[in-house]
């Protein structure tokens, strides 16, 4: 039976809404009947995984334009809050709105309408001043800021290396809460220049290998580095857990901690050279290393990589989470980083991602307005039109040479292959698992949000439940491989929180009471439910198991789906040994197929009455295979029954 019941009402109830199409019925059709539609009518493939169920669109075929099929997509999916995206061929995606990302087409319309806002340096710099002061406003840095502790970070033992050294440290901002990293210091003698680099979301973090060679490098070039943990990663996850990175806190909190930072640099260290500071990162990175030099007039020298697009504001809230975009009327990337002008900056873009558009589109805004203070040489573009979204050699190279000429860094030091890659744990604080933290150290994003709207992440507390709960369950795999780990960690957790969101957004009132076709009963509250989450993209569930395959064995998928289904895959099974007299290694390979087949099904709903529901089909259908192989269930069950009573009987006796 599987989904059959369930598709099979959830058909009816669609086909319910399906209005016959008059003037007085808005002429409505189910969106998902117009999609298809679409795709027989131009020929095209739709891929999506948005939310079809039960959404009507009124006026339907009048919004068909026969000669074009975008056109007929904008139409069509508009009123839910969709769009789509042009992929390879005859192949169109279709995606939810995303705020932060529009197109290159946007982006060009976009640099096109700020360059009417000034024509010269002076109107320019009118325009910076008032985005400066506007974007720190919408950030809620400075009220932050006013409540944060200054106290003496805890530092580790230094540990030297060919030609620099490395300490780590943990900087308290707000009171219980720290910031760690590292610090790359050139065995040199003399002032040196400081680079402060917010790291971005590539796998691993800052203890990654290539994040090492780039801080190792450059300290042996003569600057001084430091990087530090993105908000809810690395040691911050000990703190307030990584769901919390998904938060709009995070975008102050880690400008904030860029800022506090540098300060602490320029405070207690006497060999920088104030004139050379400098911040670099890469995708995430280099959206806060554009903020970072928005926010601080001390930076001499800036380095985003691939990151700056003026059609794409980042797409974690730790980048877009706060409207800093919507300031001075409404801004972008692209402007914000003009804002550096004319101190030296330096673009790197990619082939592979949104910032292909930089070479035609945002290098040539910004040498416009570099040029108004006759300093088009001060911006630079390395453009690797073959490359994809990383941090990759030749993107650090480039680094490596913006840095070596606006710094003066001695590039003869210039060779990665003399940079230690360190163990992850060496660059720990507080230990591998907190152990070392303060004893007055935050110990959840609760103690955080209180300083920001606390309505505002309560789904927090939610996400991050289900966060620990795929930790736990992963951590009884006792993996050796930690990568392993954490994207398992990962898939499992998107999957109970998509599990979670689409039973939300979809109560059971969303169906039409009904009948039940195989009972002949009202459906339930229960049906409804189960008709409602039975509607989830299969893809969902696909993402996970093709995930938890990349990773894991058949033998520790089957744990994890055990953890999902609370054991009852084996519980079961004990249960009809129990009530089956000498079950045969046939009769068990069926019972055991069928209780598999349940429990990855089960997975996919949200709580144990909807599970027990899943068992309950292929529970019957275990049944009816006893009836069909020579066996009477009803009378095995009742002698089960009545054999369990008598020795409950007897236990009562001997205690008497």
């Amino acid at each position: 039976m599987k989904r059959i019941l369930f598709t099979m009402l959830l058909a009816a109830s669609l086909s319910a809404e399906a209005q016959t199409q008059t003037y007085e019925t808005e002429f409505a059709r189910p969106l998902n009947e117009v999609l298809t539609d679409i795709q027989n009518r131009f020929g095209v493939r739709l891929k999506y995984d948005i939310d079809t169920v039960g959404k009507v669109l009124p006026y339907a075929d009048f919004r068909i334009r026969p000669y074009s099929v975008e056109e007929s997509l904008t139409n069509v999916l508009a009123p839910f809050d969709y769009k789509f995206v042009k992929q390879k061929g005859n192949m169109y995606k279709l995606k939810a709105y995303e705020y932060p990302r529009r197109t290159d087409a946007d982006g060009e319309k976009m640099l096109a309408y700020l360059n009417t806002l000034y024509t010269d340096q002076q109107s320019f710099q009118l325009r910076a001043d008032s985005l400066k002061k506007e974007v720190r406003q919408r950030l809620g840095i400075d009220t932050l800021l006013a409540q944060c502790v200054k106290t003496k970070p805890i530092l580790s033992k230094i540990r030297k290396f060919d030609g620099y050294t490395v300490q780590n440290f943990a900087l308290e901002t707000l009171p219980g809460l720290y910031i760690c990293g590292s610090i790359y210091t050139p065995q040199s003698k003399g002032k040196h220049a400081l680079i402060i680099c917010p790291n971005g979301h590539f796998g691993g973090g800052r203890y990654r290998e290539d994040q090492q060679q780039r801080m190792g490098t450059l300290a042996r070039m003569g600057a001084v580095c430091v990087d530090y943990d993105l908000f809810g990663w690395g040691e911050s996850a000990l703190q307030v857990g990584s769901a919390a990175h998904r938060s709009s806190a995070a975008h102050t909190i880690q400008a904030m901690n860029g800022l506090l930072i540098l300060d602490y640099m320029l405070a207690s260290r006497k060999d920088i050279d104030t004139s050379r500071i400098g911040t670099n990162g890469g995708s995430g990175g280099g959206t806060h290393t554009v903020l970072l030099s928005v926010l601080d007039d001390r930076f001499t020298a800036s380095a985003p990589v691939v990151s700056l697009a003026s059609h794409f504001d980042g797409g974690c809230p730790c980048e877009s989470g706060m409207p800093i975009q919507l300031s001075a009327g409404g801004t972008c990337n692209a402007e914000l980083a003009a804002t550096f002008a004319p101190r030296p900056q330096l673009i790197v873009s990619d082939g592979g991602d949104w910032t292909a558009s930089v070479p035609t589109l945002e290098f040539p805004y910004l040498q416009r307005i570099y040029g108004f203070y006759q300093a088009k040489d001060k911006v630079t573009n390395v453009h690797l039109p073959k490359e994809k979204h990383d941090f990759g050699p030749n993107k650090r190279n480039a680094v490596y040479d913006f840095f070596a000429e606006v710094f003066k860094l001695d590039k003869k030091m210039l060779d990665e292959s003399k940079v230690t890659i360190e163990p992850e744990s060496a660059m720990y604080s507080f230990g591998e698992k907190g152990a070392l933290l303060p004893e007055g150290a935050i110990r959840s994003f609760d103690k955080v949000a209180a300083y920001f709207d606390k309505k505002a992440f309560a789904n927090l507390k939610s996400d991050a439940s289900l966060e620990k709960k795929a930790i736990d369950w992963v951590a009884s795999l006792e993996l050796n491989d930690d990568k392993k780990a954490g994207f398992a960690v990962t898939a499992i957790y998107n999957h109970l929180r998509k599990v979670r969101d689409w039973h939300n957004e979809h109560p059971y009132t969303t169906i039409p009471e009904g009948i039940n076709p195989l009972t002949g009963k009202p459906l339930s509250k229960l049906d409804r439910e189960m008709i409602a989450d039975s509607a989830m993209p299969k893809e969902v569930h696909e993402r996970l198991m093709k995930d938890l395959r990349r990773v894991l064995t058949e033998e520790q998928i089957e744990q994890i789906l055990d953890k999902y289904t609370v054991g009852k895959v084996a519980f079961t099974l004990k249960g009809y040994q129990a009530i089956v007299p000498n079950m045969t290694e046939e009769e068990t390979a069926f019972v055991l197929e069928q209780l598999k087949l349940a429990r990855e099904q089960a997975i996919d709903y949200k709580n144990m009455k909807q599970i027990s529901a899943i068992f309950e089909i292929y529970k019957t259908k275990c049944e009816q295979y006893f009836n069909e192989h020579g066996r009477n269930w009803r009378q095995m069950f009742k002698d089960y029954v009545n054999k369990r009573n008598a020795e409950k009987k007897a236990q009562r006796k001997e205690i008497k």
